[in-house]
């Protein structure tokens, strides 16, 4: 999946999902009855769904657009023409991809002004994550990404599967190219204070014993050094 649960905004008594068909459905999180309906475009896929301002605002995402409504009175307050990937914990920023110029924005919220913007190229982000403070964006790129809607949630590997992880600095708006080196195929956890994001274990054979050795590493946050855990 595309999504990773933990960037999820703020939660309230309710739930959200969407549908194949473009429904966004919003229900009481303990009843499971049915609060209120939206319709996106007939047909396409609502890709992701969020709940917004302690749960005052819904909005959803399709392959090339974003609506917001206000679920006390359904009514339709915001059309953004990107599709929106994740916000940040504190929910005041939300990040872009757009396809296949390969650019990700970074954009501020509720106000929608562009923050950040990153020339990647593709493929298009498979997996991400942001730092517990905000400050920084941890994002897995994958071949076949973003998939088609016949193909959702799949991509389409037909050229093979590609990956690379990047970090970027959401404070400075830069690629950190320290950690870009590092050549990763996948994102990694960052530490409770933000210091650290460790990275995905390493497994590579010794060339001496002739042993596969699993050595875990941390990308410092503040010196951008990469420093080893354990073997």
């Amino acid at each position: 999946m595309e999504r990773i649960a933990d960037n999820t905004p703020s939660v309230s008594r309710y739930s959200v999902s969407g549908s194949r068909n473009g429904i966004v459905t919003v229900k009481d999180a303990v009843s499971s009855e049915v609060i209120r309906t939206f319709k996106m475009d007939d047909g396409v896929v609502v890709r992701e769904t969020f709940l917004l301002d302690g749960g005052k605002t819904v909005a959803a995402s399709q392959k090339d657009h974003a609506v917001f409504w206000e679920l006390a009175t359904g009514k339709e307050v915001r059309r953004f023409p990107q599709r929106i990937y994740g916000f940040s914990h504190d929910e005041t920023k939300f990040f872009t991809y757009q396809f296949p110029q390969g650019i990700i924005f970074m954009h501020s919220y509720p106000s929608f002004t562009l923050v950040c913007k990153w020339k990647k190229g593709a493929p298009g982000p498979e997996q991400f994550r942001f730092s517990p403070n905000d400050r920084f964006l941890n994002i897995t790129f994958g071949h076949g990404y973003p998939p088609i809607d016949e193909n959702y949630p799949l991509p389409d590997r037909s050229g093979g599967a590609v990956n690379y992880a990047r970090l970027f600095n959401i404070e400075t708006c830069q690629e950190i190219k320290e950690f870009s080196q590092l050549d990763l195929l996948s994102i990694g956890e960052f530490s409770a204070d933000s210091n650290f994001l460790v990275t995905p274990e390493y497994i590579y054979v010794d060339v001496n014993s002739d042993r596969l050795v699993r050595t875990l590493w941390r990308f410092n946050l503040k010196t951008y050094q990469v420093e080893k855990l354990a073997d």
